[in-house]
C-alpha cells in the first residue's frame, strides 16, 4: 500500500514540475512568484540594427 502511495506521489510532483517548467510561460511563472517577467533577447527589445551596419549580426 505504501508503495502505491509512493508512486503517486513521485507522478505528482514530476506532473506538477512538467506544467511548471515546460507548460507555462516564463512571464505567467514569473507572476505567480510575484516576480519581474524576465526580458527577451529578440528583435523587439535590444537589437542595434540588422546587416552590416549593425555589426552584421542578423536578429531575424
Amino acid at each position: 500500500m505504501w508503495q502505491d502511495l509512493l508512486v503517486a506521489v513521485v507522478v505528482a510532483l514530476a506532473a506538477a514540475w512538467t506544467v511548471w517548467r515546460v507548460i507555462l510561460p516564463a512571464g505567467l511563472r514569473a507572476r505567480l512568484l510575484g516576480r519581474a517577467a524576465p526580458k527577451g533577447s529578440g528583435c523587439g527589445g535590444g537589437c542595434k540594427g540588422c546587416g552590416p551596419a549593425g555589426g552584421g549580426s542578423s536578429c531575424h
